[in-house]
């Protein structure tokens, strides 16, 4: 049976579902010079006020809020911090993707448009999907799954896609909102 999950890179360290942390993103931020150390310890101490503020521009209420699992990428993308060259500000597909880097995966834009719908409804429910925020996006010619995710380190998620399929799984990191939307 071949290995659940492919490595991202031999010396990288263990980590688990809980380590795709807010913590860890603003770190990778500061470190690839998107955030000042200030800016970084300011998202962090505003923390709360930005989940408030992710669940009510997604119209997320009462249960619904509760459950709804903000991720540190949303938090971050929700103060809208201007980027240093002036073009924009930092959103969740920009955040999604140094956070990639940081955690030693490769980064995934999700086009709607270019999905295979027929091999994600085959290969996961869709509340599965919602649940665990994952979109299987195509059978690698090696029989691997490559499978968008929002949280690179939950091993346990990739083990239990591994069961179900069989096959071997490729995590890419993707923005929450992309996977959920494509669901």
């Amino acid at each position: 049976m071949p290995a659940p999950v492919t490595p991202s890179t031999s010396s990288a360290p263990v980590r688990g579902k809980t380590d795709f942390s807010l913590p860890f993103v603003i770190d990778a931020l500061v470190h690839q010079r998107v955030l000042s150390a200030e800016q970084g310890q300011n998202i962090l101490t505003r923390e709360q006020a930005a989940r408030a503020r992710v669940l009510k521009n997604q119209g997320i209420v009462g249960k619904d809020a509760a459950r709804y699992d903000v991720s540190p990428v949303e938090i971050v993308a929700a103060f809208q911090v201007p980027l240093a060259d002036g073009r924009g500000s930092l959103d969740e597909d920009r955040v999604t993707e140094i956070a990639a880097r940081a955690a030693g995966v490769p980064y995934k834009k999700v086009d709607p448009l270019k999905l295979d719908m027929a091999l994600a409804t085959r290969t996961v429910s869709r509340p599965f999907a919602q649940k665990h925020v994952l979109l299987p996006l195509e059978k690698a010619q090696d029989g691997r799954l490559v499978v968008a995710v929002a949280n690179p380190f939950d091993k346990e998620l990739f083990k239990s896609i591994h069961v179900l399929t069989g096959m071997a799984i490729d995590p890419v990191l993707a923005s929450k909102t992309d996977i959920l939307r494509a669901i």
